[in-house]
C-alpha cells in the first residue's frame, strides 16, 4: 500500500520533471533549404517585466538559427523612455550573433509624453534615439556586421539616419520610419504644431526612401523588395479614415511603386501585436506580414527563395508563457 501511494504521488512529479528536461535548453537550429536564405523579424516586445525575463530565449533561438540577419520593427519596450533604457536595448542588439537592424516604434518616442513613460517631449526622445541607436547608420548592430546605405546621405533628408537600405542575394531591403499612434499624430495634452509638422516631414521622407528602394530594385533587376516599418497603416480602411490618413502619402507611393515593379514585394510591420499574413494592397504582388507582439514573446522566421514566383514563406516562433529557461 505504501509503495502504491508513493507511486501515485511520484508519477505527476516524474511527468513534470520529464517535461522540464524535454523543454530545457536552446531549440535545435533550423536548417535553411538549399538556394534560399532566411531572416528573423520581431517587434512589439518585450513590454512587461516577465517578458523581459523571457526575451533572452528569443535571442538564444535567433542566435541558434541559420539567419542572414534579424530586424526588430519597433516598440522595443513599453516604458520608461529613458536614455538608460535605450542603452540597455542597444547593448542587447549589439550582442546579437547575427547582423541586426532596427526601425523605431511609437512606444520609444511618440508615446513618451504619457506620465508612466516619463512625461517626456516626444521629439526630444526621438533625438535621443537617433543619437544612441543610429550613431553609425551605415552598419548593422550585432557581432557580425552588414553594411547599409542611409537616407541621411542625401542632404535633403540629413535627419533621417534611421532609414536604411541593404541588399542580400539580390533582394532589396529597406526600413522606413512609420510608427503607430496614427503615425505619431494622435492628440495629447500639450501637443505642439512642431510635432504635426515633424510627422508630415517624416512621412514624406519615408515615402521618398521607399521609392528610392524600388528604384534601386529596378536598376539591379532585383527579384523582390522587402519594406519594414513599425506602424500598422490601416491598409483595410478607406481613404480619409482617421487612422489611415496619416500614412496616406506612403500608402499611395507603395501602391504605385509595387505596380510599377511588378515582382514580389513583402511589407513587414508590427503595432497590432497579432501575427498576420495577407495581401491588403491593390497590387497582387504585395504580401503583408505583421509580427506577433506582447503578451507574446515571439519572432518570425522568413525564408526567401529569390528564384521562386512566390519567394516568401513564414514560420512563427513563440516562447511558451510558462517558460523562463
Amino acid at each position: 500500500m505504501r509503495r502504491r501511494r508513493l507511486l501515485v504521488l511520484s508519477t505527476p512529479l516524474i511527468a513534470v520533471a520529464a517535461l522540464v528536461l524535454a523543454t530545457a535548453g536552446p531549440p535545435k537550429p533550423l536548417s535553411t533549404p538549399p538556394g534560399t536564405f532566411a531572416f528573423g523579424a520581431t517587434g512589439d516586445s518585450p513590454y512587461l517585466p516577465w517578458e523581459d525575463l523571457q526575451y533572452p530565449l528569443v535571442t538564444q533561438e535567433l542566435d541558434g538559427t541559420d539567419l542572414a540577419f534579424v530586424v526588430h520593427v519597433g516598440d522595443i519596450f513599453w516604458r520608461p523612455c529613458s536614455d538608460a533604457h535605450y542603452r540597455t536595448t542597444r547593448a542587447r542588439f549589439d550582442r546579437s550573433r547575427h547582423p541586426l537592424f532596427y526601425t523605431p516604434g511609437d512606444n520609444e518616442w511618440a508615446d513618451c509624453w504619457e506620465p508612466g513613460s516619463g512625461g517626456f517631449l516626444p521629439l526630444d526622445r526621438l533625438d535621443s534615439i537617433r543619437r544612441i541607436f543610429f550613431d553609425e547608420p551605415r552598419v548593422s548592430f550585432g557581432a557580425a556586421k552588414l553594411s547599409a546605405e542611409t537616407q541621411a546621405e542625401d542632404p535633403a533628408f540629413a535627419t533621417f539616419r534611421e532609414n536604411v537600405r541593404w541588399t542580400h542575394r539580390g533582394v532589396v531591403f529597406a526600413t522606413v520610419h512609420l510608427v503607430g499612434s496614427w503615425n505619431a499624430t494622435r492628440s495629447y495634452p500639450g501637443r505642439t504644431k512642431a510635432e504635426d509638422a515633424a510627422a508630415h516631414v517624416r512621412t514624406e521622407a519615408a515615402a521618398a526612401w521607399m521609392r528610392a528602394a524600388f528604384l534601386r530594385a529596378r536598376e539591379t533587376a532585383a527579384p523582390a523588395v522587402v519594406i519594414l516599418f513599425h506602424g500598422n497603416p490601416n491598409f483595410e480602411s478607406s481613404a480619409g479614415d482617421r487612422g489611415r490618413e496619416p500614412y496616406e502619402p506612403f500608402l499611395t507611393a507603395l501602391a504605385e511603386e509595387a505596380e510599377r515593379f511588378g515582382r514580389p514585394v513583402l511589407v513587414v510591420h508590427g503595432d497590432e501585436h497579432i501575427y498576420l499574413i495577407d495581401h491588403p494592397v491593390g497590387a497582387k504582388n504585395v504580401t503583408r506580414m505583421q509580427v506577433p507582439g506582447s503578451p507574446l514573446v515571439a519572432w518570425v522566421r522568413v525564408v526567401v527563395d529569390p528564384r521562386a514566383r512566390d519567394p516568401f514563406s513564414f514560420d512563427e516562433h513563440v516562447v511558451p508563457r510558462w517558460k523562463y529557461w
